[in-house]
C-alpha cells in the first residue's frame, strides 16, 4: 500500500511548475505613460523576465504555474519610444484580463 501512494505523491509533486517570478498586477497598475525603463522596473520589483526585440525593446514580466488541475499565466509587457518613455498603456490603465495581459 505504501508503494503506490508513495508514487502518486511523487506523480502528483513533479507535475507542478513555475516559470518565472510572480509578481503582483498592483504594481503594473502604478505604471504610466511616459515613464523610464528604470521607473518601471523599481515599480514592478525585480528584473523583467524578457526584454523582446534585443536591449531597448519591449519589457517582459511573466510568469506561469502549474499544476495536475489548473495552468495559470501572467504576463504583461511593457513599449518604449525612441527616447525611452513608456507609451501604450490605455486611459483605464493596466486591468487583469484573467490568463493573460499585454501592453
Amino acid at each position: 500500500m505504501k508503494l503506490p501512494v508513495f508514487a502518486l505523491f511523487s506523480f502528483l509533486l513533479s507535475a507542478c511548475s513555475t516559470i518565472g517570478e510572480d509578481f503582483e498586477f498592483e504594481r503594473a497598475r502604478q505604471i504610466q505613460n511616459g515613464m523610464t525603463r528604470e521607473e518601471v522596473i523599481a515599480i514592478m520589483g525585480s528584473a523583467p523576465s524578457d526584454i523582446e526585440g534585443g536591449d531597448h525593446g519591449k519589457l517582459v514580466w511573466l510568469f506561469s504555474s502549474a499544476d495536475p488541475l489548473n495552468v495559470h499565466l501572467k504576463r504583461v509587457s511593457f513599449s518604449f519610444d525612441d527616447q525611452g518613455k513608456l507609451y501604450g498603456i490605455p486611459k483605464e490603465g493596466i486591468m487583469d484580463g484573467g490568463d493573460e495581459d499585454r501592453y
